[in-house]
């Protein structure tokens, strides 16, 4: 680099301007006659001027670092600020979220209470189900039990209504017979005096099998008509003519006449 390059360099950076005709021709001539380059420019930079120079540069350095400081803390004034109220909203929705947090807590404890209760309710169900069931199967041998009993019982009763029937029917039939017995024996015994004749004989013995028939159609006579007792007997006396009561008193002496025929006249 020249001379004239360093002397301008200097008075550039050092004063903050361009060379003088003075400065200039004073510090060419100290270098041209031999001067150390590095002696000039360091009396260029802590000359008077120089050092004026430096302080006004250092003052605006330091006004400008100020306002810069100024700024940064102004900006950071913002962003603190922008922080806590963005940290506030965080710690406002955290706080909902806790509480919500507290509400599902609750709930979980909740389900989980009701969800043991039932289990306990469902193993109580599951016991009453297996009782109920074994009284069902319980009840259900009970029921074929007395079905069992039924059928026999009905079988039973069959068989004793059949023999009853039978002997019902035997008696009926002995009743008949003596009924038809006494009737032609009183018809065929009437006397004159009695004034009994063989068509009234007839038409006892026609009542009497209507007798009959009434006998058989009515159970409860059959005792009574067999012992001379009863509604049946009853009847067939107050049916028979009172002109035959001589005749009876003369069958009665003449000791003729069947057993029933004497019964049921």
């Amino acid at each position: 680099m020249s001379f004239e390059q360093n002397v301008t360099e200097w008075y550039r950076n050092y004063l903050g301007r361009a060379p003088d005709k003075g400065g200039w021709d004073n510090y060419m001539g100290q270098l041209q006659r031999g001067r150390n380059v590095y002696e000039v420019a360091h009396e260029i930079q802590y000359s008077k001027e120089g050092r004026e120079y430096a302080a006004k540069q250092a003052a605006a350095a330091a006004a400008k670092t100020r306002g810069a400081m100024a700024d940064v803390r102004y900006h950071a004034d913002q962003q603190v600020q922008r922080a806590n109220s963005q940290l506030q909203a965080l710690q406002s929705r955290i706080g909902g979220y806790e509480d919500r947090i507290r509400g599902f807590q609750r709930d979980i404890d909740d389900y989980r209470f009701r969800n043991n209760e039932l289990q306990g309710q469902y193993t109580n169900a599951l016991g009453q189900v297996q009782d109920w069931t074994n009284k069902a199967n319980e009840f259900q041998k009970q029921s074929a039990d007395w079905e069992d009993q039924f059928n026999q019982r009905t079988v039973d009763w069959e068989a004793a209504r059949d023999e009853a029937q039978r002997y019902r029917n035997e008696a009926v039939g002995r009743q008949l017979q003596g009924l038809r017995g006494g009737a032609t024996a009183g018809g065929s015994n009437n006397t004159q005096g009695g004034g009994g004749t063989l068509a009234s004989g007839r038409t006892g013995y026609r009542a009497f099998d209507d007798k009959a028939i009434e006998i058989e159609k009515n159970i409860q006579a059959e005792s009574g008509a067999l012992s001379g007792k009863g509604p049946v007997v009853q009847r067939i006396a107050a049916r028979r003519p009172a002109g035959n009561q001589a005749q009876r008193q003369a069958q009665g002496q003449g000791g003729s006449g069947s057993y029933y025929a004497s019964r049921f006249r």
